[in-house]
């Protein structure tokens, strides 16, 4: 059996690395308040996307035990100048962007097309200004909450490869 080596890992993540990485937030589902739907493996978008934000900073990363980038599970990540199978991305939101709006899920997606004729320079864009969401890397569902003009919204992700 053919098994996927660590230098392949590294260039996927050099390819990724390369292409328009969008965080994008969801309304999902109301029903979901009472008892969130786990996620699936098979989605191709979100539920009811608000709009995504190009990614502000994208690194590659590697395991350390006192790496200054942590997980939920409590692993641990530093920024590594080296090229590795991991990317560190962030994300942050300005604080108009979907201010207001009611958030349930989001989700990571790689590449994608965006409508024409946008201002340069753009990078949040509501739903209406995508018209190819991309391949939909990861995704999540959460408790609701709702997204204040007052909060600039900073999100990150270490994504395997």
């Amino acid at each position: 059996m053919a098994v996927l080596q660590n230098r392949g890992r590294v260039a996927i993540a050099r390819a990724v690395a390369a292409m328009p990485i969008y965080l994008a937030w969801g309304r999902g589902l109301p029903q979901w308040d009472a008892q969130i739907e786990p996620e699936p493996t098979t989605s191709l978008t979100l539920v009811d996307e608000i709009g995504r934000r190009l990614a502000t900073s994208v690194q590659f990363a590697e395991p350390h035990a006192d790496g200054e980038i942590e997980l939920p599970d409590a692993s641990r990540y530093r920024v590594s100048v080296a090229e590795t199978k991991w990317l560190y991305v962030t994300w942050v939101f300005n604080y108009a962007d979907a201010a207001g709006e009611t958030v349930r899920e989001l989700g990571v997606f790689l590449g994608g097309e965006l409508v024409a004729g946008l201002p340069p320079g753009q990078r949040y864009f509501t739903a209406a200004q995508v018209a190819q969401p991309g391949d939909l890397y990861t995704m999540e569902r959460f408790d609701k909450f709702t997204r204040s003009a007052s909060t600039r919204q900073v999100q990150a992700f270490v994504l395997p490869f």
